[in-house]
């Protein structure tokens, strides 16, 4: 289970990513920022889902640090859908609780 949580873990990571370097060649100083964040969280989230393939057991720092890297995510998708008037409400539930169940995997497994 913990090779399948981390996989699902740097896919989600590896997603937003690509989603974010498409972002940065936008001429808006805000929506550069927000992918800059985005392609934090999903670095952030990456990292972490690497390092809790290869550690020896989880703890609460593993799901604190994908839990930061999943909180800039969702934070910068919702308000990039927001500022571009492009908001779709089910969308960004879904990413959040794919993202809780990701950081709720990595605490566990």
């Amino acid at each position: 289970m913990r090779i399948v949580i981390s996989v699902l873990a740097v896919l989600f990571g590896l997603l937003h990513i690509i989603a974010a370097r498409t972002q940065l060649k936008s001429k808006d100083a805000a929506a550069r920022g927000l992918s800059i964040a985005m392609l934090c969280g999903g670095v952030c989230v990456a990292f972490e889902a690497f390092a809790h393939l290869v550690g020896s057991n989880p703890g609460w720092m593993d799901a604190l640090a994908c839990a930061s890297g999943c909180l800039l995510i969702c934070v910068a998708a919702y308000e990039n859908g927001r500022r571009s008037g492009n908001f779709r409400l089910s969308h960004h539930i879904i990413r959040g609780i794919i993202a809780a169940l990701l950081v709720a995997g990595v605490a566990v497994w």
